[in-house]
């Protein structure tokens, strides 16, 4: 189906890694700020890629290992408004980050995070939720070559999760330097972390946290402040 915001629209039905509340957690609140260049690992449909097209002026590559998922990411770019700073490229990351020159100022993704889970009978779906191809040490290791010294790198996860990443990424140099913990509704448990690292380390790293809906099932302030730039409420 098609998502329209403000001033993009996603079609996602062809791609494993669809428009959702995490990519839309990440997109608005991840600061590209005046990087001149991006890398969106496992892109899926596309929606980080534009999100970040809309929130900078970088030149953005886009990678994914599923080749339909490509398609439908390379024309959602083409119908963008920012087609000639968006690209898809069909490529698995450890294939990708041995032949790319390490220039990104920023790194984003919304990474495989299950691991030893029960799976789908999908293997698409396996490939994007379900470390077995992507492994977390990898992830890391990949974008701290690419990144460049003064880059930033930005994801989301469970925290469940999160821990054992945040450990993987000091061992490769990377540290937390902006946090947010997600909850769904007032008085339930985190259920996302989202992190920025860099490759200096933060004295104190800026924490925040957010609540998604109220006690009446709408909205918050807070997320609605968050993502007023791309939802059409």
């Amino acid at each position: 189906m098609a998502f329209r915001f403000r001033q993009f629209t996603v079609e996602d039905k062809q791609s494993t890694l669809r428009v959702g509340t995490d990519s839309m957690l990440l997109g608005s609140w991840a600061n590209p700020g005046n990087t001149k260049k991006i890398l969106d690992i496992g892109t899926g449909c596309g929606v980080l890629a534009l999100m970040m097209a809309q929130k900078s002026e970088a030149a953005i590559e886009a990678i994914e290992i599923d080749q339909s998922s490509v398609i439908e990411a390379q024309n959602n770019f083409l119908n963008s408004p920012w087609p000639a700073r968006i690209s898809a490229i069909h490529q698995s990351l450890q294939t990708f980050s041995s032949q790319a020159v390490a220039d990104y100022d920023y790194i984003i993704t919304n990474p495989p995070y299950f691991t030893n889970s029960l799976q789908s009978p999908s293997s698409r779906i396996n490939q994007t939720r379900h470390d077995q191809n992507l492994s977390h040490v990898e992830l890391v290791r990949s974008v701290n070559r690419l990144l460049i010294p003064e880059g930033c790198f930005a994801l989301i996860l469970p925290p469940e999760t999160n821990d054992r990443f945040v450990l993987i990424c000091a061992e490769n140099g990377l540290y937390p330097s902006r946090r947010l913990i997600v909850y769904p509704k007032p008085a339930g448990n985190a259920k996302r972390i989202l992190t920025e690292f860099k490759k200096v380390r933060t004295v104190r790293p800026e924490n925040s946290e957010l609540t998604i809906l109220d006690t009446s099932d709408r909205f918050t302030p807070e997320y609605l402040a968050l993502t007023r730039c791309f939802h059409n409420f």
